[in-house]
């Protein structure tokens, strides 16, 4: 196993980030009941947030996002 920097697990957790969203904001166009869209749309906000924040980490770090 190699030797992993900082930015190296920074891409990752945007990368997951990012796959989190799409897949909540996926699930909450297919679900028919409104509390449960609602979820899905605060869980897509909330990776989205998550991207937002790791995608300025890399940036600072000398990365590109």
């Amino acid at each position: 196993m190699g030797d992993f920097s900082d930015l190296d697990m920074l891409y990752d957790y945007e990368k997951d980030a990012a796959s989190a969203a799409m897949g909540y904001m996926t699930l909450a166009t297919r679900a028919h009941h409104g509390d449960l869209r609602n979820i899905y749309l605060r869980l897509a906000n909330e990776a989205t947030n998550a991207h937002s924040k790791a995608s300025k980490l890399i940036n600072q770090n000398g990365g590109i996002a």
